[in-house]
C-alpha cells in the first residue's frame, strides 16, 4: 500500500509539474486565443505551447493591414492614396482622377516625380512621400508625356532578361520530370515553368516570411484594435470601420483554417512548423500552395513517400495535379488556360504575366534556345 501511495504521489507531482510546465510557457499574449483554439480542434497543447513559446513566434499586424488596405482601397479609395494623386496632379505629374486607387497611371507617376528629384524610385503612396512633396514641390516639365497604357498590365520584372533566363535554365535542367507532369498531368512544359517563375522565381525565392507566424498572426489580427494604427490616416466614418471589422473577422477565419492544415502538413512531412517559409498570406513550397491545397493536392513526385514542396519533383508534380484538379484538360484554349489559372490566383494581372512568359518560353524551345 506505500508503494500504492507514493506511485500516487509520484504520478500526482508529474501531473503537477507538466500543468506548471504548461502555465509557464511564455506565448505571446496575442497568439494566447490562438493556442486555446487549437487546442479545441483537438491539437496537442504541449506541442502547441512548445511551437508558440519559440523566440521566433512574434505577433505581427503587418500581414493584416496590407490585406485590408488593398481590400478598402478597391472599394472605397485610400485618402492617402487620393491625397498623393492631388498633389502630383498640382505639379503636373499626374493627369488624374483624384480617386484613391493606386492604379498603373498613379504608380507611374509618382516613379516619375521620385526620379525627378532624386529619390529611389518605389510606386506606393506614404506618408513619407507626401511629405517630400510638401517639402519639395518640383512642378513637371511642361513637355511631360504621360503614357497610355495599351498593353495588357503584366509583372514587367519577371518577364525581364534576367528572370527569363532563371526560367530557361530550370527548364533545361528539369526536363525529364516536366515532361513527367505533362504526359501524367496534361500541362506542357512551359506554363509549369512560366507559373514557377512567376510565383518563386523558380525556386529561387521561397518568401522571407515564416508561414506559421503570418497565418498565427492574420488569426490573432480578428481583432480590429490590432490594425487600427493602418488606419490611422484614413479615420474610416463608422460604417466603412465596420466593414473593415467584418473583412478582419473574414480573413482571420480564413487564416485559421489554412494554419490548421499547415500543422496538419508540417506533422505528415515531419517538418518543423518554423523551418516552413513562406508568402505574407501563408503560401509554402515551390509552387506557393496554400497549406489547405497542400494537405489535399500534394503528391509524390520523385517515390521517396513524401510529397515535399520545397523538392522540384514533387513541386512539379503536385502543380500538375491540382492545376488538372481546377480543370485542365486538354486541348484547350487559351481562355480555358487563363481560367485555370486565375483560379489558382485571383489576379488578372498574374495571369497575363504567366501566359506572356510561357509564350517566350515555348518560343525558346521551339528554336533551340533552351537547350
Amino acid at each position: 500500500m506505500r508503494w500504492i501511495g507514493c506511485a500516487v504521489a509520484v504520478a500526482a507531482l508529474a501531473v503537477g509539474i507538466g500543468a506548471a510546465v504548461l502555465a509557464a510557457s511564455t506565448v505571446d499574449p496575442a497568439f494566447e486565443p490562438v493556442v486555446r483554439r487549437l487546442v479545441a480542434d483537438g491539437f496537442s497543447e504541449a506541442k502547441l505551447r512548445r511551437l508558440f513559446s519559440r523566440a521566433e513566434m512574434v505577433f505581427s499586424s503587418r500581414a493584416m493591414a496590407d490585406k485590408l488596405t488593398a481590400l478598402y482601397m478597391r472599394k472605397y479609395g485610400l485618402k492617402l492614396v487620393a491625397d498623393t494623386q492631388a498633389r502630383l496632379a498640382g505639379l503636373g505629374w499626374y493627369p488624374g482622377p483624384v480617386d484613391g486607387r493606386l492604379d498603373r497611371m498613379t504608380k507611374w507617376s509618382i516613379k516619375a516625380y521620385q526620379t525627378a528629384v532624386g529619390l529611389a524610385p518605389r510606386p506606393e503612396a506614404s506618408q513619407a512621400l507626401l511629405d517630400e512633396l510638401a517639402r519639395n514641390p518640383k512642378p513637371a516639365p511642361a513637355d511631360l508625356v504621360f503614357p497610355e497604357f495599351r498593353t495588357e498590365e503584366v509583372h514587367d520584372v519577371v518577364l525581364s532578361p534576367e528572370r527569363l533566363a532563371e526560367a530557361r535554365d530550370f527548364y533545361a535542367v528539369n526536363r525529364k520530370a516536366l515532361a513527367r507532369v505533362r504526359e501524367r498531368y496534361g500541362v506542357p512544359e512551359e506554363y509549369l515553368v512560366a507559373l514557377l517563375a512567376v510565383e518563386t522565381r523558380v525556386g529561387r525565392y521561397l518568401g522571407d516570411e515564416v508561414a506559421v507566424i503570418n497565418l498565427s498572426s492574420l488569426v490573432a489580427a480578428e481583432d480590429p484594435a490590432r490594425v487600427a494604427s493602418a488606419f490611422a490616416y484614413e479615420g474610416p466614418a463608422p460604417d466603412r470601420q465596420a466593414w473593415l471589422d467584418r473583412k478582419a473577422l473574414e480573413k482571420g477565419e480564413w487564416a485559421y483554417g489554412e494554419l490548421k492544415a499547415l500543422l496538419k502538413y508540417a506533422d505528415a512531412q515531419n517538418m518543423d512548423p518554423l523551418s516552413i517559409p513562406g508568402s505574407v498570406y501563408g503560401a509554402i513550397g515551390i509552387c506557393q500552395f496554400m497549406p489547405s491545397n497542400a494537405v489535399k493536392y500534394a503528391v509524390d513526385g520523385n517515390g521517396d513517400g513524401k510529397a515535399d514542396l520545397f523538392e522540384t519533383e514533387d513541386a512539379l508534380a503536385s502543380l500538375g495535379n491540382i492545376l488538372r484538379v481546377m480543370g485542365w484538360k486538354p486541348p484547350m484554349t487559351e481562355e480555358a488556360m487563363r481560367k485555370v489559372f486565375y483560379g489558382y490566383n485571383h489576379s488578372q494581372v498574374y495571369v497575363n504575366t504567366i501566359m506572356g512568359a510561357a509564350a517566350r518560353l515555348r518560343d525558346d524551345a521551339a528554336s533551340g534556345t533552351i537547350k
